[in-house]
C-alpha cells in the first residue's frame, strides 16, 4: 500500500483514525507493517503490501467460512494441481467456461462507465484485481477489495497483474458489508459478478451509497437473477459453491431494484446484454425468444399465463415492454444506479 491510502480508510470496528507503523518499505510502497486504531487500539496487519482491514472475526463470524470456502472450491476444482497462472493477465478474455459471458458483460460495464481517466473507483469482490487493472490503465485511481488474499487466485495475485500491465492500484482485504472507507470518496463502485455473493443486499448497498460521491454511480455486471416463476432455493441447490460455505444468491430482478431504491439510489437501470441500448426490433425479438424458452421450462400451470403475458408485452410500447419482460424472465444483468447529487 501507499501512504496516500491513509486519507481514505478508517478502523472497520469503530470508525477510528488509523496510524501507520512501517516495518518494511520499498520505494513509496509499504510492504510490511501495521495500522493501529487510535480509538479502540485494534491492529490491522499489512503483509506483502496488502492491508487487512477485515472487521474482527467476532463482528462477522461467517466471513472466515466464506474465505476458506473459496480456497476449498478452487482446490476441489483442481486449480492448484493444474494452474494456468498466465490466464491472470488475460482475464476476463478467456475461452471456455463462464468467461466469454463475463467478458461481454464487462465490456458493457466499461461502455456504461465511459471513463475519462480521472475517476476514483472501488472494485468490490475484485478477486485477483483483473478489472481494477483495466480501470488503472485508463488513468483512474482504483482500490480493489476482496475477502481472499490467496497469492494465485485472490488479491495476492494482483501484484503480478500490476507488474504485467505496468499500472498501480491499491489491493485491500475488506468486507463490502463493512466498508472501511470515509464517506463520499468514490466516483464509481463496481461489482463484477460479486453483488450476489452478499446475503444482505440492503446492508452492502447502503455502504456503497455512503462511500459514493454525490452523483456517483454503482455499476454491477454479470449479476444472475431468476424468473418470477422460479424459486431461488431450487437454483441454489444446484450450486457447488453453497456446499463449501460460499454465500450465493439468485434473486428476482425486482429484488435488486427494490434493494437499490431502499438504499437511496435513483435513476436505476437494469438490462441484459440483449436489451442494453437495443433498438425496438431487437427487444421484441428477444421477448419472443424468451416467451418460447420460458413456455418450455415453466410448470404446466404457468404455461398459459406465460404465453398470454408475453404476447401482450409484444403489443405494448417499447419502453414498458423491456422492463416488464426483464422482471418476469430474469437473466444475466447489468445494473446501474446513481447517488443523488443533493
Amino acid at each position: 500500500m501507499k501512504r496516500s491510502l491513509l486519507a481514505d480508510i478508517f478502523c472497520p470496528a469503530c470508525v477510528g483514525t488509523l496510524n501507520l507503523k512501517v516495518l518494511e518499505q520499498l520505494g513509496d510502497q509499504i510492504v510490511d507493517g501495521e495500522l493501529r486504531c487510535v480509538r479502540c487500539e485494534r491492529c490491522y496487519p499489512i503483509r506483502k503490501g496488502i492491508p487487512n482491514l477485515m472487521p474482527p472475526s467476532d463482528f462477522t463470524p461467517l466471513k472466515s467460512n466464506e474465505m476458506q470456502g473459496w480456497v476449498s472450491l478452487w482446490k476441489k476444482q483442481g486449480m492448484y494441481s493444474h494452474p494456468t497462472f498466465e490466464d491472470s493477465f488475460k482475464l476476463p478474455f478467456l475461452d471456455g467456461g463462464v468467461w466469454p459471458e463475463v467478458a461481454r458483460m464487462f465490456e458493457l460495464a466499461l461502455r456504461e462507465m465511459n471513463l475519462k481517466g480521472d475517476e476514483v473507483i472501488l472494485d468490490v469482490g475484485a478477486g485477483q484485481g483483473w478489472a481494477a487493472r483495466y480501470f488503472a490503465e485508463k488513468g483512474c485511481r482504483v482500490i480493489a477489495i476482496d475477502l481472499v488474499d490467496d497469492e494465485w487466485y485472490g488479491l495476492g495475485r494482483s501484484w503480478a497483474i500490476m507488474e504485467y500491465a505496468g499500472v498501480y492500484f491499491e489491493p485491500v482485504l475488506a468486507d463490502g458489508e463493512d466498508l472501511p472507507f470515509f464517506d463520499n470518496r468514490f466516483d464509481i463502485v463496481f461489482f463484477c459478478g460479486a453483488l450476489h455473493h452478499f446475503h444482505k443486499f440492503d446492508r452492502i448497498l447502503r455502504q456503497v451509497y455512503r462511500v459514493l460521491k454525490p452523483g456517483g454511480r454503482l455499476i454491477a455486471s454479470g449479476e444472475p437473477s431468476v424468473s418470477i416463476f422460479a424459486k431461488e432455493q431450487d437454483a441454489l441447490a444446484l450450486l457447488e459453491e453453497v456446499n463449501v460455505g460460499i454465500t450465493e444468491r439468485r434473486p428476482k430482478v425486482y429484488e435488486y431494484w427494490m434493494s437499490l431504491k431502499r438504499a437511496g439510489f435513483g435513476d436505476v437501470s437494469i438490462n441484459t446484454f440483449e436489451t442494453y441500448n437495443a433498438p425496438t426490433l431487437q427487444v421484441y425479438n428477444w421477448i419472443a425468444l424468451v416467451r418460447q424458452n420460458m413456455y418450455r421450462t415453466v410448470k404446466r400451470g404457468y404455461k398459459l399465463f406465460v404465453w398470454l403475458a408475453f404476447s401482450v408485452l409484444l403489443m405494448l410500447p417499447h419502453r414498458w415492454t423491456k422492463r416488464i419482460a426483464l422482471f418476469l424472465n430474469g437473466g444475466n444483468l447489468l445494473l446501474r444506479a446513481i447517488k443523488s447529487a443533493h
